[in-house]
């Protein structure tokens, strides 16, 4: 698959948008389709937005924006909500509160549960200094290109929050 980002610079501003499951082939299919057609008409303030749009892991939206010399309005953000909302409807899923924490289980399935279930899964073990989680939190196209989206859990904001050791 060829990269969707590959026109953008590395400060294009990113939103990702975690699904409340894995989507199948088809539904992930119908969601780049939305939001590729949002992309190709997005505008905020009159101006055009340079964007590409993504999956991962078949659970994740990504979009990403970019306008040289400018910023995105919060009009031109909730312009794409409007597109994730339709996807939404047409599939029958949930796009998780931001608040929600995603992770890869021992198994390598990925989870998305609350952030007070997530301490639980710490408090018993379940999660490790090594556990890959995610965050859709990232706010730049470089940090995507980084790596800065799946990462053991000590190498991100989980480990101060919920109180991981540092791996030895």
């Amino acid at each position: 698959m060829t990269d969707p980002f590959k026109h953008l610079p590395d400060d294009a501003r990113i939103w990702i948008y975690a699904a409340d499951r894995d989507l199948n082939e088809l539904e992930e299919n119908r969601t780049l389709e939305i939001l590729q057609t949002f992309c190709a008409s997005w505008t905020s303030h009159g101006r055009p937005v340079l964007s590409g749009a993504g999956m991962a892991e078949s659970r994740f939206a990504v979009l990403a924006g970019h306008i040289p010399g400018g910023d995105i309005s919060g009009c031109g953000v909730d312009a794409s909500v409007h597109a994730l909302a339709q996807a939404q409807a047409e599939l029958g899923l949930e796009w998780l509160p931001s608040l929600a924490v995603h992770y890869r289980d021992a198994n390598g399935v990925i989870r998305s549960v609350s952030r007070a279930a997530f301490r639980a899964a710490v408090a018993a073990g379940a999660v490790r200094e090594t556990t890959r989680v995610f965050d859709p939190g990232i706010q730049r196209l470089g940090d995507w290109r980084a790596g800065l989206f799946e990462r053991p859990a000590t190498a991100t904001w989980h480990r101060r929050a919920f109180f991981l050791r540092h791996a030895v």
